[in-house]
């Protein structure tokens, strides 16, 4: 596995939306988790980096609104 990734807008664009609230199905432990945003410099909440928490560890689900998981299924 790598330490990084590169996404194009181009790719974004054929992904599914995804929003915050939403729950999610972890490819790690099979449970179902809710979807969290991070926070902006104003500090509300925004969709720019979606993520979940399994456990102690939080993951990448998503980037500008859009689902990035299945990129990592891959």
């Amino acid at each position: 596995m790598s330490d990084y990734f590169a996404i194009g807008n181009d790719e974004l664009a054929d992904m599914p939306p995804l929003k915050i609230g939403e729950a999610i199905l972890c490819p790690h432990c099979g449970d179902a988790h809710i979807v969290e945003g991070g926070k902006s410099e104003d500090g509300k909440e925004t969709d720019l980096l979606l993520f979940y928490k399994c456990g102690e560890k939080a993951y990448l689900a998503g980037v500008s609104g859009t689902n990035v998981m299945s990129r990592f299924l891959k």
